[in-house]
């Protein structure tokens, strides 16, 4: 098995999904996610349990912003593990309700069949 392969298509696939951030339509994220996904948008913030509640929670945020961009700084995989370090941007609209928020963070996912 060529692990170097593996952990490319796995990094791809996780570079992919933060680029897509900035399209802001929970459409474009969807595809990326597995049924039974867990996903945890910041620390101590609930759970996301499934891909469904990630749709439901995350496109009214998403359509709430003038623009998102998740700026990679470095990534790195280990087999279906992939580790980056990204400062994401969420740009709310002048006078809007959601304030602008920029965060340094590293995330992790972990791919199983193509998909987190």
């Amino acid at each position: 098995m060529d692990f170097s392969k593996i952990e490319q298509a796995n990094e791809a696939i996780v570079n992919n999904f933060c680029r897509d951030w900035g399209l802001r339509d929970i459409d474009a994220l969807m595809p990326y996610l597995a049924e039974d996904l867990v996903y945890q948008i910041a620390p101590g913030q609930p759970l996301i349990t499934s891909a469904e509640q990630f749709g439901k929670q995350m496109g009214p945020f998403l359509s709430k912003l003038e623009e998102v961009e998740w700026e990679i700084i470095r990534s790195h995989a280990v087999g279906p593990l992939v580790l980056n370090e990204r400062i994401d941007h969420f740009v709310a609209p002048e006078g809007g309700k959601t304030p602008s928020m920029h965060f340094h963070i590293a995330g992790h996912f972990l791919i199983e069949g193509g998909l987190i």
